[in-house]
């Protein structure tokens, strides 16, 4: 891969810079001058890893091979560097130091020492419920049988069996989990995909029965995960956030939540706070918020990375419920400028689309459509499910309609009719289709919202469909669009009194 060195480089903390500059000062061998120099010459001057400069500055005297074999031991010296600084994050990262130790006495032909280690590396990957690592520790066990004759392989084959058994039942389980996710997520938790719910209660029941599993924390969680998940694609959302916050205090309880499953406990946290959206308790979503982060900081900030930019679009979502509009885009935009989030990031659509939706409550539509335009003329977004993109399309329909951009608002029209017409006959899309039908009325008409044809279509809309749901696919809410319209009332204010 192209770029591997300097990609490597620029990733790296302070923290792991600095470990890396104390590594290779202790451990001076021949070279090291040169090593430091090609990492300064990367980070602090960002000059390119392939510019013939480079071989000049670094290494005067050398060929263009000794360069790029200076270039691989730097990449294999950060490696050792981070891997050394980051041992401890990852209780997991015990097994593998102890397999490896268990592999030295082996070449050493220290065989009683070799199966202590693997021994000790057997009990830790057991209490970490880490049956994939038991596949490697039995790999060298059962290598070791073969060696020492008075130790019996059929023991070691017969656990070695019973852990493979179990592992295969949760990788079953796992991928199936990992199937419906992905399905809830293309729909964006919307209920269209009706196969869902069988897949859940069908694992949810095979978790329940599997005696080689009774107490395990991992299925605990996984069980957890398919309630959680069925509530919330049946849209119970009020069953859904107490089912979640009682899940929370039994877990802390139990104190189910450790280091090798801090990542579990951000999760429903982030659950927590969404269903107390969706069921309009905002003032206690605004609690649990506070909760999460303090989490993300918890065992040295080990998720913080991986949670922050969720957490931000949380916090932002949570205040604007709670009319701190200005608040929440002044936090957002002061964490954009400090870090920099493209698409290649999940949550950069959210972060936009809702501080799009945000401006628009607030009536600042030139950063309404400035965070919209970022996501609709991004590559990423052809790449997006259909329902996304037809929300995305219609919500900027309704700022141009808003904005008495008729004419741009029906070509907009336009192209969704054009490019989902088989999709929109569909009946999990009847409600899109029926609201644009809507739509292609108000942008024709001279005065549509005094028009009896289109008020009476509006009444049978907001008769037919359900009210505001915080947080969900509308991210500009048509019931609540259309009324405000007719009523000629603000429509945040509409937004925020149902």
């Amino acid at each position: 891969m192209k770029y591997q060195l300097t990609q490597l480089v620029q990733s790296m903390t302070k923290e792991e810079v600095r470990n890396f500059k104390l590594l290779t000062s202790k451990y001076k061998t021949k070279g090291t001058s040169s090593l430091v120099t090609l990492f300064d010459k990367i980070r602090k001057d960002e000059l390119d890893e392939y510019d013939d400069q480079m071989i000049e500055l670094v290494l005067p005297d050398g060929t263009r091979n000794n360069y790029y074999r200076l270039k691989n031991r730097l990449i294999e010296e950060i490696e050792n560097s981070l891997v050394d600084l980051h041992r401890k994050k990852d209780e997991s990262f015990e097994i593998f130091k102890l397999l490896r130790l268990a592999r030295i006495f082996i070449y050493k032909s220290n065989y009683d020492k070799a199966q202590l280690y693997l021994r000790k590396a057997e009990k830790v990957a057991l209490k970490l419920e880490n049956y994939a690592a038991m596949h490697l520790i039995f790999e060298q066990i059962i290598k070791l049988t073969h060696i020492m004759a008075n130790t019996d392989p059929m023991e070691a084959v017969q656990r070695k069996r019973r852990y493979n058994n179990i592992h295969r039942k949760i990788e079953e389980n796992k991928f199936l989990l990992a199937t419906v996710n992905y399905n809830m997520r293309n729909t964006n938790f919307s209920g269209k995909d009706k196969n869902v719910q069988d897949i859940l209660a069908n694992v949810t029941e095979e978790l329940k029965v599997m005696e080689e599993l009774k107490g395990s924390t991992t299925v605990k969680f996984e069980i957890h995960q398919c309630v959680r998940e069925s509530l919330l694609q049946n849209k119970q959302f009020e069953a859904l956030a107490n089912y979640m916050i009682d899940s929370f205090e039994q877990f802390s309880t139990e104190k189910l939540f450790s280091k090798r499953n801090h990542n579990e406990k951000i999760v429903i946290l982030t659950w927590i706070i969404n269903s107390t959206i969706k069921i309009k308790d905002y003032e206690r979503a605004a609690t649990y918020v506070e909760l999460m982060h303090d989490a993300m900081l918890e065992f040295n900030s080990l998720h913080y990375k991986q949670y922050i930019w969720i957490y931000h679009n949380i916090r932002m979502v949570t205040k604007s419920y709670l009319r701190e509009c200005e608040e929440a885009i002044e936090w957002t935009e002061t964490a954009l400028k400090k870090n920099q989030l493209n698409f290649s990031n999940p949550y950069a659509m959210f972060i936009y689309i809702n501080l799009s939706s945000i401006n628009y409550y607030i009536s600042n539509m030139d950063r309404a459509f400035y965070y919209l335009s970022k996501i609709i003329s991004d590559s990423a977004f052809s790449q997006l499910p259909p329902v996304w993109k037809i929300n995305f399309k219609i919500i900027e329909i309704l700022y141009h309609i808003d904005q008495e951009n008729q004419a741009y608002a029906a070509s907009i029209y336009g192209n969704i009719r054009r490019a989902h017409r088989d999709l929109l006959k569909e009946e999990a899309y009847e409600r899109e289709f029926r609201f644009l039908d809507i739509l292609r009325d108000v942008t024709q008409l001279a005065r549509p919202f005094k028009n009896e044809k289109v008020i009476k279509k509006i009444n049978t809309f907001l008769e037919t469909y359900p009210n505001f749901e915080p947080a969900a696919n509308e991210v500009i809410h048509y019931n609540t669009w259309l009324s405000s319209h007719v009523k000629q009332s603000n429509y945040y204010d509409e937004l925020l009194a149902q």
